[in-house]
């Protein structure tokens, strides 16, 4: 089922659960994307504040500590990484790298 797109899954008349489960596949896949956009700074405090990692969100400030970096540096790093998230075609140069 790996390659069966999320139109296609339901088309082809599949239950709930295996809809589900093909939709959250394609959205990890593509948040792993993006994040492969982003620099590494970006990525960290973006996982860090959402809980990507270990299912624990943390405030700004716990990053800011956890990184040894002033809030208003992780906030300007989320920011960014908010951006990329929502246009990630502006950081498309990343790819061709």
């Amino acid at each position: 089922m790996g390659s069966t797109s999320f139109c296609s899954g339901i088309k082809s008349g599949m239950n709930p659960e295996q809809t589900d489960s093909l939709y959250a596949q394609q959205v990890k896949k593509r948040l792993a994307t993006i994040l492969e956009l982003m620099d590494e700074m970006q990525r960290r405090v973006l996982q860090m504040r959402l809980g990507l990692i270990d299912g624990f969100e943390m405030t700004v400030e716990e990053v800011a500590v956890a990184l040894g970096k002033s809030p208003q540096q992780v906030r300007l790093w989320e920011e960014q990484a908010m951006q990329i998230m929502h246009h990630p075609e502006l950081a498309r140069h990343k790819i061709d790298r």
